[in-house]
């Protein structure tokens, strides 16, 4: 017999070892991650909307360039025939004497500045043809024909609503200015991602053991249990963090402000260019009745005798052209004015039905503003409320009053600044105008 004990175990042994640990700190910073990454998914969807309407304006834009430099293609296809033709008749009436040099120089002069400046109608053609192929994912080469029976007509946008209720709609459909809310609820997750990263690491484990050793008195075993680590060496760098991120949230606010002024100012912008070409079709548009009237007079009225006279008339015939095409790309300009309308607004269209959707919707956005403002006026009363329940001790309040009337205006406590006007308002203004 021996003090010792001895032991017996099987030739063979095999342990099975199974492990478990959750951590509580990464469960919650998947949760915060989970939504930042809804947030970021919803930032470009918001960013293709805006995209898309972006693409649809410089469509509409290069569209009606096509269709008005068409339209004056058909118009000055055998007008400038007929110039080539007048260059003979010049010619011909110099050579005989019947005009001075002076006035066939003169001639020549105006009809080759008049085929200038129609022969550039073909140019933008060509120009806005590679455009909107371009935008359109076409190939750039190659003319395109499109569909300019709407410039045969002149529309009346009646359906816009007022200024305001339009400024209204843009605050609530322009994609830019959610992507900057969400951008806000981004930095606002992590503070919140910050402040859980500064709180212990608790993590719960369990370890269970199986042993085939059959002379064992228990061959499975497991323990379970909960281990924290506290790293307090990160505490300054987790403080700074949060407070770097606060930052960014105040500033996104800032933004979103900022953001919406812009987006008003754009809406009133393109209000205003609407109204300015209108003007100027209207402009146009006088001008060219007035030389077709008088070109209609001319051929009808007067007889026309001589290759002088013929000159003249083809004058008047190419000036009433002109002023036709300025017309027809003044119409196009008020037709994109509409399409920028609706871009500033953020819709594709605005009719009776879409109109009474979207003043529903900016009714139901009143009532969760006015839930919103009421719920921060509760907060702050019953703040004041506090202020003024810390400041009831008339002693201490004068003596913090005389603190503060002897500092200078630069370095003014808000917070006891604020107990003492929740307190005493006359005072508070009385000790401010004293320092001012």
């Amino acid at each position: 017999m021996t003090y010792g004990y001895s032991t017996s175990q099987d030739r063979h042994l095999n342990y099975l070892n199974v492990d478990l640990a959750l951590s509580v700190l990464d469960f919650g910073l998947a949760f915060f991650n989970t939504q930042q990454g809804e947030d970021r998914v919803l930032m470009r969807e918001q960013r293709e909307i805006r995209a898309g309407q972006n693409l649809s304006l410089d469509v509409a834009k290069a569209y009606f360039q096509v269709a008005a430099a068409q339209k004056a293609i058909k118009i000055t296809t055998s007008l400038l025939e007929d110039c080539r033709s007048r260059y003979e008749v010049i010619s011909k009436l110099s050579k005989s004497r019947d005009i001075t040099p002076f006035r066939a120089f003169e001639e020549t002069r105006r009809f080759v500045d008049m085929e200038k400046r129609l022969t550039n109608y073909i140019r933008t053609y060509e120009n806005s043809c590679v455009e909107l192929r371009s935008l359109l994912g076409m190939r750039p080469a190659g003319k395109i024909l499109v569909d300019d029976s709407m410039l045969n007509k002149v529309p009346e946008f009646n359906s816009l609503p007022d200024i305001e209720l339009m400024e209204q709609i843009a605050l609530l459909q322009r994609p830019e200015l959610y992507e900057i809310d969400m951008q806000k609820h981004i930095n606002v997750i992590e503070c919140r991602k910050t402040i859980l990263m500064m709180l212990p690491n608790v993590r719960i484990y369990t370890d269970f053991t199986n042993s085939t050793n059959s002379f064992l008195y228990h061959m499975s075993w497991y323990e379970l249990g909960i281990r924290a680590a506290y790293n307090l060496l990160k505490l300054p760098q987790q403080i700074a963090r949060y407070q770097a991120y606060s930052s960014q949230v105040d500033a996104e606010e800032a933004r979103t402000f900022a953001q919406a002024i812009g987006v008003m100012a754009q809406v009133r912008i393109s209000h205003a260019n609407l109204i300015a070409t209108k003007e100027r079709f209207d402009i146009n548009d006088k001008v060219y009745k007035t030389y077709n009237d008088n070109l209609k007079w001319a051929v009808a009225n007067q007889k026309i005798t001589g290759e002088l006279s013929r000159l003249e008339l083809d004058h008047m015939r190419l000036e009433t052209a002109e002023t036709e095409i300025d017309r027809l790309m003044t119409l196009g300009n008020y037709y994109v004015a509409y399409y920028r309308i609706l871009n500033s607004i953020g819709v594709r269209h605005i009719d009776a039905k879409s109109l009474g959707e979207l003043r529903n919707e900016l009714a139901q956005a009143k009532v969760r503003a006015a839930e919103e403002l009421e719920k921060a006026r509760r907060t702050y009363d019953e703040d004041r409320a506090k202020r003024v329940a810390a400041n009831t001790n008339l002693q201490n309040l004068t003596e913090l009053e005389t603190t503060i009337v002897n500092q200078p205006l630069t370095k003014f406590n808000d917070v006891d600044f604020i107990a003492i006007y929740d307190a005493t308002p006359e005072k508070a203004n009385s000790m401010l105008n004293e320092k001012r």
